[in-house]
């Protein structure tokens, strides 16, 4: 019989009985996949507390291709709802913390789970970062100012300008941009000042201190300021304090920035830049180029201080500059940290003018120096620790022409080559009670060949200088981390050399020509929290500086060196209130600080006259620096902000010598204010920046003074169509004739006027 032969009903009670199994067969399938509920938190193992953002990432123990992944939010908490039943692999991953890996059994109900990871450090670019820790500089107990020359004076001002800015810091200059300019922090000299370009000292051994006018602008990103307290890892042992210039970081999409700028006295700068991924590297290349005649007018008094009838006014002459910078940065993951290569040439040129109306015409200094380091850092997860390891090596070369006399005693013609390597390791781990331990050890070889181009048998030797440093720092909190101590010792062995020439007996020689030392330091630090923002912090440290080659062994005729001199040594302490404001309201107080601090130098090093035209230092006594450092940062309303610093020293010479006992160190000003307010709407800004200074004195007889200096600057920035961006300053505004080191004039009124591009392409890497 045929299908369509059978009875209607029949076909329909069939068709039914079908149905019916095919639905009791999908029923059965559905009640197989039991779902339950996943709830729990990521919680900090040592302090409770949660962790927010960690990733979760479950694969099915039976089915690897069923995987999901999510994170954690506020507190640590996390919650996946329907989550089929069953055994699943669970990894969980969190910025600072050791990795978590565990099997877990889901059942039809709300299954609960805490997660607790160990956290470990991370040791990156130059910062350690620990989870727990929203921001690791608010932990410590130095007084620590960080600019951003993007935000403070726009991306092309001079280094001299943005550290002139900050808290604490004076800047002497020998004329306008590009002139010989040091660094003082708290009344120090500029010897006692430790400078670092990413991690690598700029100090050499033979002495100067550093000259920051011969640093570009060009590629550097941010510029850290320590006033009293050290960290580890720049050894900790400086008297007066520490800047570390920071490059910038190769950037994780393909950017691209041009500027061009132009100003008074033919001023020219023009840099450009390019980074991104490429290949599984990370890339930036930078060139930047800045120029000025500096042909600035000044008032001169023609020699005659106490004759005004001969005063009038000069052009600057022979105060010219050219520099070039390079850059070239490179980096990318090696297994689970991370390799940097870098590499920086800087060249400058420029005319040496002479003091006042003795102005020369024809002398010359040219420096060309290049740095190149590579760095490896990352974590040690199975011992919970980080590690740094740095290698860098260094090369400048200075060229000093006076032919003719002009500034210097006799003619010359120099030029001196020095070569630095260094090496240096890095540990940290976290210990029980949240406490963190940092141990370096470090190593330098430094070269010095200087050579006399107008007289082959000069008195000039080489000279070279070995040092090993190493050192531990101890990190303790307590009180779920409201309390931070902070404690660290350090020690340095120095081996100075100088090799004799065929000029010299080889007694006269090695007379008093070796110096070995060992420098000690130690540091002890606190911060507490008071709540609302408030914090409590202060230091106490002794520190120790080597005389340099210049002090130990002279030059050619105008100073006569001194082979027994000892290492300056300083106790410093310091205390203040901070309040920091972490988030939340857009006006009001941002942040807000004030300390006191006491330094006290022994055997301070100052070179005194034998003669007219020759003298020697000497380890003369002890200078006694205090004072009272406030600073200011605030939003009056939404768009605009106010910073503001003022700092009261007494910088006090203790020198056993009656005419200068009590009297203020040479280039210590009293009274520092500087103040600064931009405004912002739309997409332009304006800003008004105060800078005023007491007088100070040149001698250490409080003879001769430079008088008291009121600066007014103005500004803007714009930002213009297709990333672009106009921006514009006038420096000086009331044409205020000023001087600075030793009496050079600065410049009067200034304009300037940059344009900027930027571009930047969507695609990470």
């Amino acid at each position: 019989m045929s299908l369509h032969a059978v009875p209607t009903r029949s076909r329909l009670r069939a068709g039914f009985f079908v149905s019916l199994l095919c639905l009791t067969t999908s029923l059965d399938a559905t009640a197989a996949i039991v779902l339950g509920q996943l709830d729990g938190r990521i919680l900090d193992r040592e302090t409770g507390d949660g962790i927010a953002g960690a990733l979760l990432h479950l694969q099915s123990a039976t089915d690897p291709d069923r995987q999901l992944e999510f994170r954690s939010r506020a507190e640590g908490l996390f919650s996946i709802a329907e989550l089929p039943a069953g055994t699943w692999q669970l990894n969980v991953a969190a910025f600072g913390y050791n990795a978590l890996h565990r099997l877990i059994d889901i059942y039809a109900d709300t299954t609960r789970l805490d997660l607790y990871l160990k956290a470990q450090p991370l040791l990156i670019d130059e910062v350690i970062v620990h989870a727990r820790r929203d921001n690791n500089k608010e932990h410590t107990a130095a007084f620590v100012e960080t600019l951003l020359l993007s935000e403070e004076l726009g991306p092309n001002a001079p280094i001299a300008e943005v550290l002139d800015a900050a808290t604490g810091v004076n800047i002497r200059r020998s004329g306008g941009l590009g002139s010989f300019s040091t660094v003082s922090i708290r009344g120090s000299t500029n010897e006692q000042v430790q400078i670092f370009l990413d991690g690598v000292p700029l100090n050499r051994a033979t002495g100067g201190g550093v000259d920051i006018g011969t640093l570009p602008v060009g590629g550097i990103e941010s510029v850290q300021i320590y006033r009293g307290a050290v960290p580890a890892r720049f050894g900790g042992n400086s008297i007066g304090g520490v800047v570390h210039l920071r490059s910038r970081k190769t950037p994780a999409r393909t950017k691209a920035h041009l500027h061009a700028g132009s100003g008074s006295y033919n001023t020219r700068n023009l840099s450009a830049s390019i980074g991104g991924p490429a290949r599984g590297w990370q890339y930036l290349v930078l060139l930047d180029h800045s120029a000025s005649d500096n042909d600035f007018r000044f008032w001169d008094d023609n020699g005659t201080e106490y004759n005004a009838s001969d005063d009038g006014w000069a052009r600057r002459r022979n105060s010219d500059f050219r520099a070039l910078r390079g850059l070239i940065k490179i980096g990318r993951p090696w297994k689970t940290g991370r390799f940097e290569l870098h590499s920086i040439l800087d060249q400058s040129y420029k005319g040496i003018p002479g003091i006042g109306n003795n102005q020369s015409l024809h002398t010359r200094f040219d420096t060309r120096r290049t740095i190149t380091e590579a760095t490896l850092f990352g974590p040690l997860a199975k011992l919970g620790a980080g590690y740094r390891i740095k290698a860098y090596r260094a090369l400048q070369r200075d060229e000093y022409r006076d032919r003719l006399g002009e500034v210097g005693i006799g003619t010359q013609h120099s030029r001196n080559t020095t070569h630095s390597f260094g090496l240096r390791g890095e540990l940290n781990a976290i210990g029980p009670s949240q406490s963190l331990l940092t141990g370096f050890v470090a190593a330098r070889h430094e070269h010095f060949v200087p050579l006399d181009l107008l007289r082959a048998q000069s008195r000039f030797l080489n000279s070279r200088r070995i040092g090993v440093a190493y050192g531990a720092e101890l990190e303790k909190s307590l009180w779920a981390g409201r309390l931070v101590f902070n404690g660290g010792t350090q020690f340095e062995l120095l081996d100075d050399r100088l090799f004799d020439r065929t000029t010299f007996t080889r007694d006269d020689a090695l007379s008093g020509k070796d110096n070995r030392q060992h420098l000690r330091g130690f540091r002890l630090g606190g911060r507490l929290t008071l709540g609302g923002g408030w914090h409590l912090q202060g230091h106490r440290g002794h520190y120790q500086r080597a005389p340099s080659f210049f002090e130990l062994f002279g030059d050619k005729g105008a100073v006569i060196g001194n082979a027994g001199l000892v290492s300056e040594s300083g106790d410093n302490w310091d205390c203040g209130l901070v309040y920091r404001r972490r988030s939340g309201a857009r006006t009001g107080l941002v942040l807000a600080e004030v300390a006191y601090y006491d330094n006290r130098v022994e055997n301070l090093i100052r070179f005194v006259q034998n003669s007219q035209q020759v003298s020697r230092p000497h380890n003369i006594g002890e200078s006694a620096l205090r004072g009272v450092e406030t600073r200011l940062q605030a939003r009056l309303v939404s768009l605009a902000q106010i910073n503001s610093s003022y700092v009261y020293q007494r910088a006090e010479n203790r020198a056993p010598y009656s005419f200068e006992y009590g009297n203020d160190l040479p280039n210590a000003p009293r009274h520092r204010l500087n103040s600064r307010i931009a405004l912002h709407a739309n997409h332009s800004s304006i800003f008004y920046a105060f800078s005023h200074e007491s007088r100070h004195f040149l001698d250490r007889a409080n003879l001769r003074s430079v008088p008291e200096r009121t600066v007014h600057n103005l500004g803007g920035d714009s930002k213009l169509p297709y990333d672009m961006a106009l921006s514009w300053e006038v420096g000086n505004l009331t044409n205020n004739q000023v001087a600075d080191l030793w009496g050079y004039p600065l410049p009067g009124r200034t304009y300037s006027l940059s344009l900027r591009y930027e571009f930047a392409h969507n695609t990470p890497i």
